[in-house]
């Protein structure tokens, strides 16, 4: 059971700081081409339009969509933390 909980909490943690890099490529991509890479994009763009398709995330031309994600990855995280055996 505890080898379970650990690998669900890396695989979180993983798709977590997946999602930062993303924020932070989509940041350098208003200085340059578009340099995100391709499985970051599968990984991640069908979980940005699960959330979209639900819930009107774009306010003055700002996506709040990896923000919403971000906190539920951080309440799940914290979630199964502190779940004790």
């Amino acid at each position: 059971m505890v080898t379970l909980i650990t690998t669900i909490l890396i695989f979180f943690k993983i798709f977590y700081w997946l999602i930062i890099i993303d924020i932070i490529l989509s940041w350098i991509s208003l200085i340059s081409p578009n340099i995100r890479p391709k499985f970051l994009a599968d990984l991640i763009d069908p979980i940005y339009s699960v959330i979209k398709k639900y819930i009107p995330t774009t306010i003055w031309g700002l996506d709040f969509t990896p923000i919403i994600i971000l906190l539920v990855i951080s309440f799940i995280i914290h979630n199964i933390s502190n779940i004790t055996i």
